[in-house]
């Protein structure tokens, strides 16, 4: 019974990235990419597992191809970057938000909470800390 609640808790989860560094005449860029946000993960990883053979989807103002891995600018179809999928456990996961939520807690006066320059409700950090 103990090896199922450690298997569960060490479970993979997609999370997808979009490559936001790119100069095509740079050749010793160091590459940066950029975790799409937990629904938008969850939506592209959505898309990724579906039955569809298109697997093209829009978000926001940019489509997603996941046949070419690449991020599509709406406004500008030159506009295009490269994505990636990336398993993580959950456990990994938990730890960086449990981090998240400790550097918040530092950062915070009685009623209010900051975080990188941004005013979080405590019922926005309570939220968070709940598993």
């Amino acid at each position: 019974m103990a090896s199922r609640a450690i298997k569960a808790a060490d479970q993979l989860r997609a999370q997808w990235y979009w490559k936001s560094s790119f100069d095509p005449s740079s050749t010793n860029e160091k590459e940066e990419w950029t975790k799409y946000s937990d629904i938008e993960s969850a939506i592209i990883e959505e898309a990724f597992n579906g039955n569809n053979k298109t697997k093209l989807i829009e978000l926001d103002n940019y489509s997603i191809n996941l046949n070419d891995s690449i991020q599509i600018s709406q406004s500008d179809p030159n506009n295009q970057q490269q994505i990636k999928r990336v398993l993580i456990s959950r456990h990994e996961n938990q730890a960086a938000a449990s981090t998240m939520i400790q550097l918040m807690a530092t950062a915070s006066s009685s009623e209010n909470h900051y975080y990188d320059g941004s005013k979080m409700s405590p019922g926005a950090i309570e939220h968070l800390e709940d598993p």
